[in-house]
């Protein structure tokens, strides 16, 4: 016969049932015994930490309430809107029964029952997490308005500013809207009247290599000027007058339409009219004045002795937008030299286009290079 509690081995616990019958003893592992303690502990806790027992319903009621009773009514003093601004918005208490997305989570109750697009999922400050979110739900900023006011600046449910310190400011510590342009595209930190910061790197989708489509040459293009004329957005884009505006909020990619009269000038004399286009398949633009879709006759040149032909033409490059520096490189719109140019060395390139390339081919004044004009000998023509 075993005394009642003593061990039989290290590894069970031996337990003596007191019967008229010959004694049993059975053997339950530790490790079980262990781990069956832990459980009940951490269910005791976790009730505990839910509701006090005086608290909870009576078996007649069928439910387990959690919350008191005014959690849900706006006019209590308890008010769960109340309470979490009081706790500075802080949902880790919240995500214990609701999931750290708030679908759900042990309760069964998701928070989006209520609120369509808060509490914030986890990570959705983030600086990929909190673009990705807002395109995914077609950017529902009047719903941010409901708990971060009119203007984002607080008021509304929530109070809360979302032009704070760490969040919509700019490198200045200077509040922005977060419908500033370069809030969503662009860099991020520049003023909000910085208009030419709206262009990537940074897409709406926080990407900032060149190999992104919503990113690629947009530098080359409407900021750095890298190879000739500095466009605009509205060269390529039709811009909102507000962010609602129809067709700026949508599915990917965004549409390239050609307002530039640049990329559509007319030349030789009338028999050249580029019809530019964009393939957002290939990522492509086509036959553009810019890229070389131009002309010039030589019977209506001031520089007649140069042509080889009766009429010089640019290469008509088609140039991937993704392409890097390889799709801007001399000679892919035009021809070192052109067709139906002389065959000339490099080294005198400057000689004729004084101010706009040097001697070694090298472009050394960008606002006359793709500017839409012919520049030789110091002056400027039409084409």
């Amino acid at each position: 016969m075993r005394v009642p509690g003593e061990l039989k081995d290290r590894s069970s616990v031996a337990i003596v049932i007191n019967e008229r019958k010959p004694m049993r003893t059975y053997h339950i592992p530790t490790i079980v015994l262990l781990t069956a303690l832990v459980v009940i502990a951490s269910l005791l806790n976790s009730c505990s930490d839910l509701k006090s027992v005086q608290d909870l319903p009576t078996a007649s009621s069928g439910a387990l309430q959690v919350h008191d009773a005014g959690w849900l009514d706006t006019a209590a003093s308890n008010f769960h809107g109340t309470i979490l601004k009081q706790a500075q918005y802080n949902l880790s208490e919240c995500a214990t029964c609701h999931s750290k997305q708030f679908t759900g989570g042990t309760s069964g109750v998701a928070c989006s029952k209520c609120h369509q697009y808060y509490p914030h999922p986890a990570g959705f400050s983030a600086s990929t997490s909190h673009p990705q979110y807002l395109y995914n739900q077609n950017y529902p900023l009047g719903q941010c308005k409901a708990c971060h006011g009119a203007t984002y600046a607080g008021g509304g449910n929530a109070n809360l500013s979302c032009m704070k310190s760490g969040c919509h400011v700019d490198a200045n510590n200077v509040s922005k809207s977060p419908e500033a342009c370069n809030a969503c595209h662009g860099n991020f930190k520049a003023a909000a009247n910085d208009l030419p910061s709206a262009a990537p790197p940074k897409d709406i989708l926080g990407n900032t290599a060149t190999t992104a489509r919503g990113v690629g040459a947009h530098q080359i293009h409407l900021v750095s000027g890298a190879v000739g004329k500095t466009v605009k957005c509205q060269e390529c884009h039709t811009i909102p007058t507000q962010l609602s505006s129809p067709g700026h909020l949508g599915t990917l990619p965004a549409e390239v339409v050609f307002n530039d009269t640049l990329a559509r000038l007319t030349t030789g004399g009338g028999t050249s009219v580029p019809k530019p286009s964009y393939d957002p398949s290939t990522l492509k633009c086509s036959n553009t004045f810019c890229h070389g879709n131009w002309k010039v006759r030589k019977a209506t040149s001031t520089s007649q002795f140069v042509f080889a032909d009766s009429v010089m033409v640019g290469a008509n490059d088609s140039p991937a937008w993704t392409g890097g520096s390889a799709a801007a490189t001399c000679g892919t719109c035009h021809g070192i030299p052109p067709k139906g140019h002389l065959a000339l060395a490099v080294s005198s390139c400057g000689t004729c286009h004084v101010g706009v390339v040097d001697n070694n081919g090298h472009i050394v004044d960008k606002t006359k290079h793709g500017n839409g004009k012919i520049n030789v000998f110091g002056q400027e023509y039409a084409f």
